[in-house]
């Protein structure tokens, strides 16, 4: 196509030079992540000074200097260079992480991610400014551009890193059609933030610290500019911060106070325009009510995706994509016809993992609608078995390896166990895991290979080459530092420390069972219970596995000593709890009875709750709730046991009893969460029971109205319906409650007024 020439006015000479000069920047501008220090700053501003004084025009010179290198109140020339580059990376690097390779020559960010994923748009319910009757990326870009914070949440896959990228995309493709209006979006992953190792007086303000510790964070992908111009950008609301995975992401919080979750750092920065992710639950219990929200005007929850629509959808794209659109058919009747199934891919990254591994046994001609027994339970842990296992024997073909694809998934295992371990410190919450407890370092990773070749046999190679086999071509991924490593996927890594337990669990020899209570000495996160509770329940399709693991429950039951500590009693309790998953009827009998532990409380109370959890049984519950009534010991192990796992109280010395402190909003929030929750249903009585406890105590009692009014009063409502199923003990609970809310929280509405 032919344009129109049109004639150029002629130039003086300094417009020459000046053009000279621009271009020159433009070029220096492309060869990348170019920091320019001030000295050098200076020398360019003085030599467009002197152009602009060889023509006359020395204010002119000035201010073209000044506007091409440091605006005061937006980016330069360079810097905008600088920061296009870094978003094509990272949206380079959000690509790599999806299951089809996006369209290289995609014309924006935003096409290249949604192309790699088939992004169906997952719905979400929504408050204050975000509105929920339009796509998500787009409700969340618009709450951004107007100044303001939101807080979006979900369940573990649900697609929470997805739409976090999107949104990133979106923005970074507006900036770099209209960087001068545009705000520019940066994106922190908060598992794989660095230690703030400036000195405490660095003289600079609080902003310019804060700006300081993001421009440290993100050093390895962009040079942001120096903190004190960027700390005016950020005030300005020029920077979008996209941070993902504030349940990874450093816990700094005293057992006594209800501190900030957060870095100082990072807390503070959330006065610019955020977007922060969370899993629903770690929100829910640690971070609801807290100072971090006083600044977050809207909040996202991600819904369950409608198989129906949304994950039909998903699975024809991903067959044509993996170019069998012929069986995109075959997918959706395998999991339409498996209601649990159906209901494990209402998680976005659950259906992809699942489409994958569906695929793969249909193209191979296996049956794959046999895979899953419906409605076993265990899909979940299942579908992350097989898709594990095949990624590994996928690598394994590509090139030869002097481990073979199971043997790198038990070192991968044994990875996670001790990434797992080393976390197990005092004082801590149990529920949730920190920056630090996600990564291994290089050193660490050599030394947990040693010893795992040590007690391997028939494994060939050194340590060296199988470190390199394990952090090149396995789910371990290396951090931005270089130096250290982590899992692909949070889910992934709780899910190998699981495996990694219920395989110790089926030990084979009498002598050694005793000896896995080493496994248990410390409480499970609900996140890795939730899987090994799966796996032991896959377990009991074999014999030989099932009573295997049923013999070690009982040996580590039969041999520890309950009296010499914490731990003892820990492994004791959880053995209790996880044993009736594979019980046969007789030792379920033996459990039920109290024979194997003489009715010590915290025992009677695990074996209680795993009878209702998996077996639908609420009478033992019902009867421990009854003996807290009248024993003071066993409320105490119940109460001081629940603020301990979810860091309302500190682990000490105190046999996990109950340290009579008033905080417990985190304990409060998680009986909340279960009487919501359909999951557990038949632990609801004893749910009831610890709120009545702690509304009970003067101490907690005013606690809980000074922070939790609106969910008491929420909660009230809830107990008006009552639930036949569950018996008369629930239902004497729930109207004691019921009762005992409303004394303290009359109804004040114009109805109640008038009667």
């Amino acid at each position: 196509m032919s344009h129109p020439v049109r004639r150029r006015a002629p130039q003086t000479p300094a417009g020459r030079h000046t053009r000279t000069v621009r271009e020159a920047l433009d070029w220096l501008g492309r060869i990348g992540a170019l920091t320019v220090p001030w000295p050098v700053a200076h020398l360019v501003l003085g030599s467009a000074w002197l152009v602009g004084a060889s023509a006359g025009s020395l204010a002119l010179g000035s201010l073209l200097g000044v506007r091409i290198l440091a605006p005061r109140h937006r980016f330069g020339l360079l810097e905008r260079r600088r920061l296009r580059a870094y978003h094509r990376a990272e949206t380079k690097n959000l690509a790599a992480r999806l299951p089809v390779d996006g369209d290289l020559g995609s014309e924006t960010h935003e096409e290249r991610l949604r192309a790699g994923y088939g992004f169906v748009g997952p719905s979400f319910s929504a408050s204050g400014s975000l509105r929920d009757d339009g796509p998500i990326v787009d409700a969340l870009a618009d709450v951004l551009r107007s100044g303001e914070k939101v807080m979006l949440m979900g369940e573990p896959g649900s697609g929470k890193s997805l739409v976090a990228g999107l949104v990133f995309a979106r923005l970074a493709d507006e900036f770099a059609a209209s960087p001068r209006k545009a705000p520019c979006p940066v994106f922190l992953h908060l598992n794989a933030m660095r230690p703030d190792t400036r000195p405490a007086d660095s003289g600079a303000t609080r902003a310019e610290e804060q700006a300081a510790w993001l421009r440290d964070q993100l050093a390895a992908e962009v040079a942001l500019p120096e903190p004190r111009r960027l700390a005016r950008q950020l005030a300005r609301g020029r920077v979008v911060l996209i941070c993902d995975g504030l349940d990874e992401a450093p816990v700094m919080r005293s057992p006594h106070l209800l501190t900030s979750i957060v870095p100082e750092p990072l807390f503070g920065l959330f006065q610019a325009p955020s977007l922060l992710t969370s899993r629903t639950a770690f929100y829910s219990i640690y971070v609801d009510a807290t100072r971090l929200m006083s600044g977050f005007t809207s909040t996202g929850r991600l819904l369950p995706l409608r198989f129906e629509d949304q994950g039909e959808r998903f699975l024809r794209w991903y067959a044509e994509a993996r170019g069998r659109a012929d069986l995109a058919g075959q997918l959706i009747k395998v999991i339409g016809g498996n209601p649990s199934l159906r209901e494990v891919v209402a998680r976005p990254l659950v259906l992809r993992m699942t489409a994958e591994v569906l695929l793969d046994l249909i193209a191979d001609d296996h049956q794959a609608d046999s895979f899953l027994t419906v409605g076993h339970g265990a899909e979940t842990s299942a579908v992350y078995s097989r898709y594990i296992d095949t990624w590994l024997q996928r690598e394994q073909e590509k090139e030869p390896s002097k481990l073979t694809w199971w043997q790198k998934g038990q070192l991968i295992e044994c990875v996670a166990w001790e990434i797992f371990s080393k976390s197990l410190a005092s004082g801590r919450g149990w529920g949730h895991f920190e920056l630090k407890d996600l990564l291994v370092e290089g050193d660490e990773l050599r030394r947990i290979t040693e010893r795992w070749l040590a007690s391997s046999i028939r494994v060939e190679g050194g340590v060296d080459e199988v470190c390199r086999e394990i952090a090149d071509r396995s789910f371990l991924i290396i951090s931005s530092d270089r130096r250290r490593y982590r899992f692909a996927h949070k889910s992934f890594f709780e899910f190998c420390v699981a495996r990694h337990v219920v395989g110790c669990l089926d030990e084979r020899r009498p002598g050694l069972r005793a000896a896995r209570a080493e496994l248990l000495v410390h409480p499970l996160p609900d996140e890795v219970i939730d899987f090994v509770r799966e796996l032991l329940a896959a377990v009991t399709a074999d014999p030989e596995r099932r009573a295997a693991t049923e013999a070690t429950f009982l040996a580590i039951l039969a041999d520890v000593d309950i009296d010499a500590g914490t731990g003892q009693l820990m492994a004791a309790q959880q053995a209790a709890n996880l044993a009736p998953i594979v019980a046969g009827q007789e030792t379920m009998e033996r459990l039920r009875s109290g024979a194997l532990f003489n009715e010590h409380p915290f025992l009677q109370r695990a074996v209680a709750v795993a009878d209702a959890l998996h077996h639908d049984r609420h009478e033992l519950l019902d009867e421990f709730v009854k003996r807290m009534e009248r024993d003071h010991e066993a409320e105490s192990f119940h109460m001081g046991y629940n603020r301990i796992y979810y860091g309302d109280q500190a682990f000490g010395d105190g046999q996990w009893l109950d340290d009579n402190h008033p905080e417990c909003g985190r304990f409060f929030r998680a009986s909340i969460r279960h009487l919501t929750s359909p999951a557990y249903r038949y632990i609801r009585v004893m749910d009831l029971y610890s709120l009545r406890t702690l509304l009970g105590n003067p101490d907690r009692r005013r606690y809980l109205l000074g922070h939790e009014t609106p969910t008491l009063r929420n909660l009230a409502g809830l107990l008006d319906e009552p639930d036949p199923v569950l018996g008369e003990e629930y239902d004497r609970q729930r109207l004691l409650l019921r009762g005992e809310i409303r004394a303290l929280l009359p109804d004040r509405s114009p109805r109640s007024a008038a009667g």
